[in-house]
């Protein structure tokens, strides 16, 4: 007959099994360390050997681990009969030198550093149009790049690239395709772009093949692989590094609506400018042309005034010279006067002419002889008896 078991009776039963099988207790374990974190006392581990992990947990403080390093974990295998997970709870923990991985991702990095593909990268354009973004198509990276971009400018292009970003064949998916968006010319700016994770996750970001690929790119690619403190080759021979996904989607997004706001500023600012101008200019050009005015009506005034001065000035000599000259006048008549011939007559003389001759002896008339007598009322004719 079958036998039907529930969850928690399994899992107490298999941790029995475990509990009470010695070989798996008081056991040393030899691996590589791919993933060292801490929280508070406890260090949890991750072991592996080939292409075989093992989650270690150690409840003593563990100091100078990292990353890539061999160590010897002492200890015994346990299961966790809540969580149906096994762990391998460490004693001691003790470094053997540095492991496999990390020495070859050094050497790695080496030779490309010495190659110069960390050198010489393309730099980012002053104005992007058109971003194409080297991720997995689900997942939270591609949303949050999406919505920093939306919300900044909504008219930027994005062109998502999916692809995969952990696993078998992931490295191989990631330089494809920034193989293909350099063939196609789609974007102005390439982001790789993954959220954080273990070590492992990260490592087909840390192969030759995705670094030669990236520094290979004509177009500038910006590497946002996990989070700030995580670094892959990828970061290396990228032209720009951002820690994460989001800060990349900012780097290559100009906010258009602070453009927007900026241009307004700027209009508004022209628009008061030109109107405290023109109210400036209207100001001057009325001063001037009062100023003007006044100065027309001062210098008519001033001329006015002086013509009145000169034609007063012009009538005193007038009235001189024509005084002068009525005196003289005067004179001249009263000499003319004086010498005139009926000045003469009027005192009882008289003046005789014969034939139009003036007569002015007695031998000059014969008997016989007609005269005029001129006097001073008038004339007589007479005969010379």
């Amino acid at each position: 007959m079958q036998r039907k078991l529930t969850v928690s009776q399994l899992n107490n039963y298999i941790s029995g099994v475990f509990a009470d099988e010695r070989v798996l207790h008081d056991v040393i374990v030899c691996g590589e360390i791919f993933e060292c974190k801490k929280s508070g006392p406890r260090s949890f581990i991750t072991l592996k050997e080939g292409d075989c992990s093992l989650s270690v947990v150690s409840f003593l403080p563990v100091t100078g681990l990292e990353e890539g390093m061999s160590v010897e974990a002492k200890g015994t295998v346990s299961f966790y009969a809540k969580s149906g997970k096994l762990s391998f709870i460490a004693d001691e923990i003790n470094p053997t030198g540095e492991g496999k991985l990390l020495l070859e991702l050094i050497k790695l990095r080496k030779r490309l550093q010495e190659e110069g593909l960390f050198a010489n990268r393309p730099p980012l354009p002053t104005k992007i149009n058109k971003i194409a973004v080297i991720t997995s198509a689900t997942g939270a990276v591609i949303h949050d790049i999406i919505s920093v971009v939306k919300n900044k400018n909504p008219y930027m292009d994005i062109c998502v690239c999916p692809t995969k970003v952990q696993g078998e064949g992931s490295a191989q998916s990631i330089a494809e395709a920034i193989k293909n968006v350099n063939k196609t010319l789609i974007a102005d700016v390439i982001i790789i772009a993954r959220g954080g994770g273990s070590a492992e996750d990260l490592q087909a970001y840390n192969t030759e093949i995705v670094a030669r690929a990236v520094s290979g790119s004509l177009l500038p690619i910006i590497s946002a692989v996990g989070h700030e403190t995580d670094y892959t080759l990828c970061d290396l021979c990228a032209s720009a590094r951002a820690g994460t996904p989001s800060i990349a989607a900012d780097m290559v997004c100009e906010d258009v609506f602070e453009k927007i706001a900026r241009i307004k500023m700027l209009a508004k600012n022209i628009v008061e400018s030109a109107f405290n101008k023109y109210e400036d200019r209207k100001s001057r050009i009325v001063y001037s042309a009062n100023a003007v005015v006044r100065y027309g009506e001062m210098s008519l005034r001033s001329r006015s005034e002086k013509v009145k001065r000169d034609v007063a000035a012009l009538h005193k000599t007038l009235e001189r010279k024509l005084s002068s000259k009525n005196d003289k006048l005067s004179y001249l008549s009263a000499m003319i006067d004086k010498c005139s011939p009926y000045k003469i007559l009027s005192q009882g003389y008289a003046k005789i002419s014969k034939a139009g001759k003036e007569i002015a002896f007695a031998k000059e008339l014969s008997c016989g002889d007609e005269i005029i007598i001129r006097m001073t009322d008038g004339t007589l004719k007479a005969e010379v008896k």
